[in-house]
């Protein structure tokens, strides 16, 4: 069993420059969570290319062996900085978790 959590943000930047920037400092956050949070068992980050203004502006989609996994992610010291950072810029936030 592999519990996919998917993670969407539109970043709260005022232009396209302001949202690129927010999107470049939340892949640099985000990224390096794949290497230092046991339970990830796959990370990957992926910009928005399309409909600029009416989409979101980056995707995160993770892998976990189960619910815990994704509970031992959430809560890791490594994460909680990242999730801070991210409510200061974004203007909305949408998920979902499912099995695969």
């Amino acid at each position: 069993m592999t519990l996919r959590h998917i993670v969407s943000w539109k970043f709260a930047g005022e232009t396209r420059e302001q949202r690129d920037a927010q999107a470049v400092e939340a892949i640099a956050r985000i990224a390096p969570l794949r290497e230092r949070v046991p339970s990830v068992r796959a990370l990957s980050l992926h910009r928005n290319e399309l409909f600029d203004g009416a989409n979101y502006d980056l995707t995160l989609i993770a892998d976990f062996d189960d619910a815990a996994g994704l509970a031992e992610y959430a809560e890791h010291p490594e994460h909680l900085p990242v999730i801070d950072y991210m409510k200061t810029v974004t203007a909305a936030r949408a998920a979902s978790d499912f099995t695969i």
